[in-house]
């Protein structure tokens, strides 16, 4: 363990902030807007923080293939159609995360999901996460915001006095938390600031936390489903505010310099994803997260897996094949950014899917849609990514028009209900196919 925080620090300080966050545009790319969509016939200072004590985990070597067992990886091999869990010296990119999920009846693993609007209000997560969390434990729903433009299905949010803050649209601020939000204490707000979230029956969770930046001092007052005020004492990064069923909260904060990232709504063990999600983002704006942020919080909550799910908002914009690869240059140091400063987790990125706009009074595909995905999974590939084909997989159901004609998107590639389950179901079968090869394969000493 020694030797693994030694190593840690010395890539920390290999690959800093100043030699990774080249990219800075000024402006992100957005979803087609609805007059886009109509056309006709035209073309369109370092944190250090002690390193948290956990149980030595199993030792995960190959093992020696029975010819059955060889049978079957072949087998799922040619069933898998959008995954490439890239393969290097035996090893894989998703390796870490499978080997993760063999801990998960004793510990509770973390998955960062990032993308636009796409996701916003848990959109696809909610359905994959509870594919997951049926097979593998955990119940909750990870990092909720105090507040989001979206909705969500099980739960509502507000807060007030409060000033909020994301990647995408102020990025000359600092300070974010890993999923690209911070919250700070309003000075303009006389009053004591307030946040609260209702829970439906639907959503369960045994713990209520509240993410922050490091505090030791300052207090907030909770009431649990209208009880009587209870005062805590901020602690560290994570403070736990409720523990137990609840389905209505208030916390009344008092002024405060602390930045806040969210509610944490857990179990003790199992699978968690939390939804990262902020609507117009191409991804870029992430190289205002801290390497040092990075890694305290991935410690802080087990985090063995990343999904960068983009490409949508590009996808408008691209007028070349040359292009979609500088596009796809861009994800690239974004990958190489996060490997660098989370080597030990595994990173699964999802292209941008298909979208359109109607010509003519008929539904077309944007021209280099697919361009894109080829330049994203390149991007993958060469960064030591996994890769999922979002528009190979839309380009089999007969791509836009196929989708909207089923009722599984709209025309500029905003999935539905319908849509969100179908992908989030896809996306989990060829995980889980892969994963079982993965097992096939491997074997635990313990």
């Amino acid at each position: 363990m020694a030797t693994a925080g030694l190593m840690l620090g010395l890539l920390v300080w290999i690959f800093s902030d100043n030699i990774l966050a080249q990219w800075t545009r000024d402006h992100g790319l957005r979803f087609t807007q609805i007059d886009q969509i109509l056309l006709t016939g035209k073309s369109a200072p370092k944190v250090v923080v002690k390193k948290k004590t956990v149980p030595k985990t199993d030792t995960i070597i190959l093992k020696k293939l029975t010819a059955g067992e060889r049978f079957r990886i072949d087998t799922l091999h040619k069933k898998i159609q959008y995954l490439n869990n890239l393969s290097t010296n035996g090893n894989t990119a998703l390796d870490g995360y499978f080997a993760a999920l063999q801990s998960t009846k004793d510990s509770l693993v973390h998955i960062w999901y990032y993308g636009d609007s796409q996701i916003e209000g848990d959109r696809i997560t909610q359905d994959l996460r509870l594919m997951l969390q049926k097979q593998f434990g955990g119940n909750g729903q990870g990092l909720v915001p105090f507040n989001d433009v979206a909705s969500y299905r099980f739960l509502e949010t507000y807060a007030k006095g409060f000033t909020k803050y994301n990647v995408f649209n102020h990025r000359k601020t600092s300070g974010f938390g890993f999923s690209g939000i911070k919250y700070r204490y309003s000075a303009a707000d006389s009053g004591n600031a307030q946040t609260g979230i209702t829970v439906s029956q639907g959503l369960q969770f045994n713990k209520v936390y509240l993410l922050h930046d490091k505090d030791v001092k300052s207090t907030v007052k909770v009431s649990i489903d209208k009880q009587n005020e209870k005062e805590i004492v901020l602690s560290g990064y994570k403070t736990l505010i409720h523990e137990g069923k609840c389905r209505d909260m208030k916390i009344n904060f008092r002024h405060t310099a602390t930045a806040f990232y969210g509610y944490l709504l857990e179990g003790e063990k199992g699978i968690q994803i939390d939804n990262c999600g902020i609507r117009g983002h191409s991804g870029d704006g992430l190289f205002n997260i801290s390497n040092a942020t990075l890694q305290l919080q991935s410690r802080l909550l087990n985090t063995r897996l990343i999904v960068f799910h983009y490409g949508n908002n590009a996808i408008p914009y691209i007028r070349s094949e040359a292009h979609a690869a500088q596009v796809g240059n861009e994800f690239y140091k974004l990958f190489v950014k996060y490997r660098k400063a989370l080597p030990h987790i595994s990173i699964l990125v999802v292209s941008g899917g298909d979208m359109g706009r109607i010509i003519e009074e008929k539904p077309q595909s944007y021209p280099y849609a697919g361009a894109l995905a080829v330049e994203m999974g390149k991007a993958a590939e060469k960064a030591g990514c996994a890769f999922f084909d979002m528009h190979a997989l839309m380009q089999s159901d007969g791509g836009i028009a196929g989708w909207v004609k089923q009722g599984k998107a709209s025309i500029d590639g905003h999935l539905s209900a319908y849509g969100q389950k179908f992908f989030a179901q896809a996306l989990h079968r060829e995980l889980m196919k892969s994963y079982e090869i993965y097992q096939l394969s491997h074997t635990l000493s313990h």
